[in-house]
């Protein structure tokens, strides 16, 4: 029920908007238009006629039922996580953004680009595997021995794999500009004005939630850190995780994968879900071969289908939200500030340590 429940809800999340605000169409290219009623091209199928968002749903309720067999995984965590992540926040992302003004991008449907987007894909999760350790052994030792130069390390390699290749690939290959990516001086001048509620409220509610009910805010609520940790450390860590998650994260998963896959299937809903599921997947050969799973609770050495499983039931919920604020203002902006928001408070400890 609660599966049905959230297919239903992210539809008229992303479908339902005021009848003055603007919204897009896929007919060649994806465009504002000016509009009281939403296009049938695009939104406003029913959720039990996307044929996309119900296998998902399917999907979903298997690999939950697949890991009930696992002792390690914590049923009531991933109940939590489909209801707070998956029914709720969406729903203050919504709220926040009634009044929100999509920044107008072009993307322009063709078989050639999915493809190219779904091999640098399989590329990607491969990459994951082992590349990034294999890099590691090609530096100097003293590089990799050096925390601070470690962060420095990491962020270059993100940003290469994430922002940098693709853009390239998609800039030159294909001719889209940094304004097809949410990359538009609106988009800041959209923060000051319509775009600047989602941004106070759904960052705020990440905040609050990871500060009241989540490990990662316990270290504030038992006062581990100093009065000057928190005031020098707290902005300088904002700024980094603006780069080194939000930007890596949501220009690939948003304004790269989300966009075409929406325009691909006619659907914001349809690339919400597959943008979902990519994102959650990415994980899951970590799981597999770097034994990331029993950092998540599957156990040191998870199987093939548990890891699969935990991808779609917990990481996989965990990108709606985003989804849902990309859908609905187009501004790369606002959905990194919303991010970096969101994992400020579970990463400062480790920041302080290296930094402070």
């Amino acid at each position: 029920m609660l599966c049905g429940l959230v297919g239903a809800l992210l539809t008229v999340l992303v479908s339902m908007r005021d009848d003055s605000s603007l919204l897009f169409e896929s007919t060649g290219a994806l465009r504002c238009i000016k509009r009281p009623m939403p296009n049938p091209a695009i939104n406003s199928r029913p959720f039990y006629r996307n044929r996309i968002l119900i296998g998902a749903l399917i999907l979903y309720v298997c690999a939950f039922s697949v890991l009930l067999r696992n002792k390690s995984f914590d049923t009531s965590s991933a109940v939590v996580v489909l209801i707070v992540f998956g029914i709720v926040f969406p729903l203050i992302a919504w709220i926040a953004t009634r009044r929100a003004i999509p920044l107008s991008i072009s993307i322009t449907p063709g078989k050639s680009q999915l493809i190219v987007l779904i091999g640098y894909i399989v590329f990607l999760s491969v990459y994951l595997v082992g590349g990034p350790q294999w890099i590691d052994q090609h530096l100097p030792s003293s590089w990799i021995d050096s925390a601070r130069t470690r962060f420095f390390i990491m962020l270059a390699k993100k940003l290469v794999v994430f922002v940098a290749i693709p853009f390239a690939i998609f800039r030159f290959g294909f001719g889209y500009r940094l304004r097809d990516f949410g990359i538009q001086g609106e988009g800041l001048r959209a923060l000051r004005h319509s775009h600047l509620p989602v941004v106070l409220v759904v960052g705020g509610a990440f905040l609050a939630f990871q500060y009241f009910l989540s490990g990662g805010g316990a270290a504030f609520r038992h006062g581990q850190f100093t009065v000057s940790q928190l005031l020098v450390g707290l902005p300088l860590c904002f700024i980094w995780l603006f780069v080194e998650a939000g930007l890596v994260e949501e220009f690939f998963f948003r304004a790269l994968v989300q966009s075409h896959l929406a325009v691909a299937f006619k659907s914001e809903v349809s690339g919400i879900v597959l943008m979902s599921l990519i994102f959650g997947l990415a994980h899951a050969p970590g799981f597999i071969f770097r034994h990331a799973g029993e950092v998540e609770g599957l156990g040191s050495n998870p199987s093939a289908l548990d890891a699969i499983a935990y991808s779609i039931v917990v990481l996989a919920i965990s990108g709606v939200t985003f989804g849902v604020i990309w859908a609905r203002t187009k501004n790369l902006f606002a959905v990194i500030l919303i991010h970096a928001a969101g994992d400020l408070l579970p990463n400062f400890a480790g920041f302080a340590r290296t930094w402070l």
